[in-house]
């Protein structure tokens, strides 16, 4: 753990930066009705833990930078089509 200056809403806070190992990343999956699958899910790349607890919860207050991965599973062409080629 590493004390590190962030920026938070436009002002610069001291906040300590936390060691993140991935235990389990899970893919969210949704059908389009073009019948398209996406596939989203979410990596975290860096956690910082602000000196304070959240007011309301008293709870540890963190900063979480994340980045979306994608993917595109077209639909699977249908029988009658693939009899045609």
């Amino acid at each position: 753990m590493k004390k590190e200056r962030i920026n938070l809403g436009g002002r610069p806070v001291e906040a300590e930066r936390m060691e993140v190992k991935a235990t389990e990343e899970h893919w969210s999956t949704y059908r389009l009705e073009d019948g398209n699958i996406i596939k989203l899910k979410l990596v975290v790349s860096d956690v910082w833990k602000l000196p304070t607890p959240d007011p309301v919860t008293g709870l540890p207050t963190f900063i979480v930078k994340s980045s979306n991965i994608m993917s595109v599973e077209p639909p699977e062409p249908s029988l009658s089509k693939r009899e045609v080629q």
